[in-house]
Formats: C-alpha cells, structure tokens, sequence
C-alpha cells in the first residue's frame, strides 16, 4: 500500500520508535531502581528498635514483635506484591504510550511535511507555458522555508529565460524574414520582367548579395551564441580593455566612411566567458550604434569596473531610444547581445534614449570572483 510507504508514515514510526524507546529505558530503570530498593529494605529497625512507621510525613504506627521468618515472609510477599503491580503497570504504560507515540508521531509528520506537500502540489500544477505562480511559503527562517525560497527562485530565473527565449526566437525569426523577402521580391520582379537589361539583372544581383551578407552576419552572431551556450565553450580570460582598442581599430574605416569619429575609454578589466560570443556581442552594439551615429558625432567605446562587475560599453550622439529605462527595443542584433550577456550571469543595459540625447548601451559582465551579486545599473559618469 502507498501509504506505508510514505515518508509521512516512515516518519511516524521514527517519532513512535524514538518516544517508545526512551520511554521503555526510563520504566526500565525505575522499576530495576525500585526492585534493588524493596529487595534490600529490612523490617528489622522497626521492630528491634520499635522506630514508628512513617508515611508521607505522618505516623501511621509502630510493627509489632514478629519472628525472624514472619518478618521474611512479610517482606517477600510485600516485595513481591508490589514489584508485580509495578511491572503491570509499567507494561500497561508502555504499551499506551506506544500508541500515543504513534498518533502523535503521525500528526507532527504531517505538519512538518506540510510545506513539502504544498510544494509539491504547486510544483505539479505548473506548466512550461505559465510559470508566474510562487510557492511564497510563510514561516520562520528554516529550511523548509530556505527550500521554497529557493524554488522560486528557480522559478523566476526558469521565466526569465522561457520570457528571453521567445522573444529571442520572435526576433530571430522576424530579422531573418525581412532580408528573404528583399531577395525574393526583387527576383521575381526581374524574372517577370522578360525585357529585363543586364544592368536591372546586375542591380538585382547586387540587392541579393548585399542581403545575402546580412543573412551571413545574422547566421555568424546566432552561431556565436550557440557556441556560448555549449559546454564545448569552455570560459576563458577575456580581456575587455584589449578588446575595446582592438574594435576601436577594426572600425576605423567604417567609422570614417560614416564621418563620425571613435574615442576610447577603457580601464583595465579582465572576465571569465566565452571571447568570441563577448566580442560578436560587443560588435552587434558598435554596428546599431554606427547606424544611427550622425555625421559629425562621436562614437564612444567604453570599459571598465565599477563594485565588482565589468562592463562594455558603447555611446552614440544619435537621435536616441523612445522608451523608459531598461525597456530596450529589441532587434536580432540586440537580441544576441542580450543573449550573451544573460548566458555569462550579466546584463544588457541602456540609458539616455531621449530624443536628441543619444544612448548608452552597457552589457554589464561579472567579475570571476567578486562578491557583490548586483550591480549597479545607474548610468555610467566617464563616458
């Protein structure tokens, strides 16, 4: 039957066998204290001497004069009597005090595995697709109370990553239509048009490679999240500062082409992860930030510590996000840098967004080793 094997009735038997027992020794060990009393009491002072009888404080009489065997005999079956009495009375107990112990034990199981039972009634509720409930268990800092706490816990990060992961996939799918639907219109337009010059074929021909190259940009950042999120990625020393001037560099043709100029602001930091989804990531924040860059501006590349978490960092002088703090709008691009930063325990950040006041756009990094969990999400001062 299910119901001896369950840890409620298991827990019964240990409470009954532990009270049983302690029980048992401590009968036990008065009634071998009273046989060695009763075996060794005599009548002999109070009949030689005639000392009175005393009860609980009072005198209750004097023995008359007995023989040596009456006084024996009186004494064996007194003892005997009362040794008798005692041990019925103490089996009598015993076997009470098993059954209680047994009750007891049954009901102290059950309000003890309550909190379990509720865990594990929610826990059976909860579906992949809505994991908004809470086990929320009330009650003193023990550690049923620490283990529903840790449950929903797991619970938020499990939302926050079902949340990430569809909204990755939704922008995935959304930025990987859009550069098929160019290649797809623009082919069928020349291939209905029979009239069609060389120079048209070689127009179309120029708008399919250029979102063929988008494609293979967007397929290389998935990819480089792919990678980071394996266990073939194995953590390595990233240096965020060399890789700050070594983007600085690399994009100094681009940068020029757009008529912008790049600054660097980088303090030495250094973080376990994964360098090629860092570096993708980092890359995705400099290409969205050129776009929007106007002529003239200056791009910022920024890295640093600040209460031990590391940060990159990139700012614009463009026109800005229209939206509230940390509600950032979220393209592929965005998407993979988000990625990448949830996948290494971090953040991705914006501040500014106001129209005319540019963005800062931080993916926040922990530091192997630092002891402060959070970080500081204000807007960066030195850049």
């Amino acid at each position: 039957m299910s119901f001896f094997r369950s840890i409620r009735f298991r827990l019964s038997v240990q409470y009954s066998a532990v009270v049983f027992g302690l029980g048992g020794a401590l009968l036990g060990i008065v009634y071998l204290g009273l046989q060695y009393w009763f075996r060794n009491q005599s009548m002999n002072r109070y009949v030689i001497s005639g000392e009175p009888v005393i009860v609980d404080g009072m005198e209750v009489g004097t023995v008359p004069d007995l023989t040596d065997n009456d006084m024996l005999m009186i004494e064996t079956v007194y003892n005997e009597i009362v040794l008798d009495e005692v041990a019925r009375f103490s089996l009598i107990g015993l076997i009470v005090l098993f059954l209680l112990s047994l009750i007891v034990g049954y009901f102290m199981a059950g309000r003890v595995l309550k909190p379990i039972d509720q865990i594990t009634t929610l826990a059976r509720e909860i579906e992949a697709s809505d994991l908004s409930r809470r086990i929320d268990l009330r009650g003193p800092d023990d550690e049923l109370t620490r283990l529903g706490a840790t449950i929903d816990g797991m619970l938020e990060r499990l939302e926050r990553a079902f949340r990430g992961q569809k909204r990755f996939l939704a922008d995935t799918s959304h930025d990987l239509r859009t550069p098929l639907a160019v290649i797809r219109s623009n082919i069928e337009v020349a291939l209905d048009d029979d009239e069609a010059s060389t120079g048209e074929w070689r127009e179309t021909g120029e708008i399919v490679r250029r979102n063929v190259e988008k494609m293979g940009e967007m397929i290389d950042g998935l990819l480089a999240v792919a990678r980071a999120e394996t266990a073939n990625a194995s953590p390595t020393p990233v240096d965020l500062a060399g890789m700050v001037e070594r983007k600085a560099r690399e994009y100094q043709p681009v940068i020029f082409e757009a008529g912008i100029s790049v600054r660097e602001e980088k303090a030495p930091c250094e973080i376990r992860g994964v360098e090629l989804a860092v570096e993708r990531a980092f890359s995705n924040l400099i290409d969205n930030a050129i776009r929007v860059a106007p002529v003239g501006s200056t791009l910022t590349l920024a890295s640093g510590i600040r209460n031990g978490w590391a940060y990159l960092a990139v700012d614009d002088e463009g026109p800005g996000l229209d939206h509230e703090p940390d509600e950032i709008p979220i393209g592929l691009g965005l998407a993979i840098v988000e990625r990448v930063a949830d996948s290494h325990g971090g953040a991705l950040v914006s501040h500014g967004g106001r129209s005319g006041r540019g963005t800062t756009m931080v993916m926040w990094l922990p530091v192997a080793g630092a002891a402060n969990p959070h970080p500081d999400y204000s807007p960066l001062t030195n850049i």
